[in-house]
């Protein structure tokens, strides 16, 4: 049985991860980068335990490096000259601050998506798309389900190749390298077999000659109500923050961190050619809200778990 945020309504699911991917790949300010990021992260490990933590380790971190590193070779845009190439182009610090911008905000959506395939179940796309576009809710149903199914097909067939593989033969790089074409081969065959199959099975219960019912176990409770009306809240604040440039960030030809504003201390570090402006009032309060919006799911898990282990006290 689903407990905490996956428990909730749907929509609320599905609003939720709209929110922060959207304002995830809008802002470019530390501040909103790190908090999306680390909530991301949070969750992740929330919903998958040490899985999570591997994953992290063995492609999420290594991700965000590949990106940095890319960003900083092959663009020299900057003033912070780090070194200077033979060819006329030149190392910038700014180069290598952009690019490890950009791969925090490409780990982030992944991790977020990542997060989404989690909660999101297929009955619950089924439930949000189904009724007004029942077709395409399909297709990403079973697009969705492919996937982990094909994943654990191919583990299947590699395993029993490996069963008729003699000892020195799996440590030779030719023989491994025909065993897995082999298995792809298997694979792929096992596919078509598998949608023909699918599709007999479809056509047997008379999909799409009759117009089709909508059944639907899941219910708009109180608790769904309060959790849409707080993300609706935040999503407003942060998106009005947004249209007024606030929590504004340039990397690009020095370093910028929010706007000018005519109060308040401006930190200028001229070594690395950068300007930190004060935040304003309202752009305290945005990060405020915009932190409740990334860690909402966690809040709602521990608010969760801490009432049954009150209630489990008094057993």
């Amino acid at each position: 049985m689903a407990t905490g945020f996956k428990s909730y309504h749907p929509w609320v699911n599905v609003m939720f991860f709209i929110s922060v991917i959207t304002f995830g790949m809008l802002f470019l300010h530390p501040v909103c980068l790190f908090v999306s990021f680390f909530a991301s992260v949070c969750l992740d490990i929330r919903l998958k335990g040490k899985k999570a933590v591997k994953e992290i380790f063995t492609f999420i971190l290594p991700m965000l490096i590949f990106v940095t590193l890319i960003n900083g070779i092959f663009n020299h845009y900057g003033m912070t000259v780090l070194y200077e190439i033979s060819n006329g182009n030149n190392i910038t610090l700014e180069a290598y601050i952009y690019g490890f911008v950009l791969g925090l905000t490409v780990v982030t959506t992944m991790l977020w998506f990542f997060c989404f395939n989690e909660i999101v179940t297929a009955d619950k796309i089924m439930f949000v798309l189904g009724k007004g576009i029942p077709k395409l809710a399909l297709v990403v149903t079973m697009a969705l389900r492919f996937v982990p199914l094909y994943r654990r097909k191919y583990t299947e067939i590699s395993q029993a190749q490996k069963g008729f593989m003699q000892s020195d033969d799996d440590k030779k790089i030719l023989n491994r390298i025909r065993n897995a074409v082999k298995s792809v081969s298997i694979l792929v065959t096992w596919a078509l077999e598998n949608a023909i199959q699918t599709s007999d099975s479809m056509r047997a219960r008379s999909y799409g000659e009759n117009k089709r019912s909508f059944y639907s176990r899941f219910r708009f409770t109180k608790s769904d109500g309060i959790v849409m009306t707080t993300m609706i809240i935040a999503d407003i604040v942060v998106a009005v923050c947004k249209f007024k440039n606030g929590l504004y960030a340039s990397y690009n030809p020095y370093i910028l961190i929010n706007s000018r504003k005519d109060f308040g201390i401006t930190y200028i570090i001229k070594e690395i050619n950068t300007v930190i402006n004060p935040l304003t009032a309202f752009e305290i309060i945005t990060v405020v809200f915009y932190i409740l919006l990334c860690f909402l799911p966690l809040i709602i898990d521990l608010k969760e778990e801490l009432n049954w282990r009150r209630l489990k006290s008094k057993i």
